[in-house]
C-alpha cells in the first residue's frame, strides 16, 4: 500500500444543475490544474468541493479573485491491490487513533485502488504519522 498527503481544500457551491460545471471551467479559464476533485450536496441547495490543485498558488488566487472561500483540509492518496478488504484495512488506524475523515472516494482499475481520503487540517498531522507520511500538505 503506498500513501502520498497532498493539499486539499473545500470550496462550497449551489446545489443546482451547472455549479460544478461552472466552478470546474471558471478555474480552468484561470489556470487552474487539479490533481484531484470530490463534490457532492450537502442538502439546502448547497454542494461541496473537496480539490487538489497541482499549483496551490495559482488556486489560491483564483479563489480570492473569484470570491470564494476556501477552507484548507489534507488528503491522502492511498494505492495498492485491489481485494476484498482493502478499504477497510486503510481505514483502520486512522479509525483506532480516533481520526475522523471528512470526506474520502475511491476507485478501481485494472486490479489496483485508488482512494483519497480527506481529514481536516487540524487532524493532518496525527493522520500522516499514523499512515506513515510526514511530508507535509
Amino acid at each position: 500500500m503506498g500513501v502520498r498527503r497532498i493539499a486539499v481544500h473545500c470550496v462550497d457551491i449551489e446545489d443546482k444543475p451547472g455549479s460544478l460545471q461552472k466552478f470546474l471551467a471558471q478555474s480552468s479559464l484561470s489556470g487552474v490544474d487539479f490533481l484531484c476533485f470530490l463534490a457532492f450536496s450537502c442538502g439546502r441547495n448547497r454542494g461541496r468541493v473537496y480539490v487538489s490543485a497541482k499549483d496551490l498558488k495559482n488556486f489560491e488566487a483564483f479563489t480570492e479573485e473569484a470570491g470564494m472561500d476556501a477552507t484548507a483540509a489534507c488528503g491522502f492518496l492511498i494505492d495498492g491491490d485491489d481485494k476484498v478488504g482493502a478499504a477497510a484495512a486503510a481505514m483502520k488506524e486512522l479509525a483506532e487513533n480516533g481520526i475522523n475523515g471528512v470526506a474520502g472516494c475511491a476507485i478501481v482499475c485494472d486490479g489496483r485502488y485508488q482512494m483519497l481520503i480527506i481529514v481536516d487540517a487540524a487532524n493532518a498531522d496525527r493522520a500522516g504519522k499514523v499512515l506513515g507520511v510526514q511530508r507535509k500538505c
